[in-house]
């Protein structure tokens, strides 16, 4: 199992090296913000000049990273869906989701 002060790291590190690498001296951290999941952690970060700012063009697109219990590299969330139910995806192994299945009632 991951602890948060190791997922918050994991996390710093991932975005600092990956998705931000050309703002990696304007990566925040949130650790306030860290949830455990069945599947792992989620973290949020911030970048230093929409913190400074308030201008919401300065905002990380999708601000979520999430750090597998399992030991698996962390990653963004997706934007969709909602960060809860992917996590609940991610641990019953229904991610990702099952393309061409339609329920009967659903028009083609």
């Amino acid at each position: 199992m991951v602890t948060k002060e190791e997922a918050v790291a994991a996390a710093f590190h991932f975005v600092k090296s990956g998705p931000c690498q050309e703002q990696a001296d304007s990566v925040v951290m949130l650790p306030d913000t860290a949830v455990e999941f069945t599947y792992g952690w989620t973290v949020c970060f911030d970048l230093k000049e929409h913190i400074e700012t308030g201008d919401f063009t300065k905002k990380p697109f999708s601000p979520v990273v999430v750090v597998p219990h399992d030991g698996t590299p962390a990653h963004m969330a997706p934007t969709f869906p909602a960060t809860e139910q992917y996590m609940e995806m991610r641990a019953s192994g229904s991610w990702p989701p099952k393309r061409g299945h339609r329920d009967a009632g659903t028009p083609g």
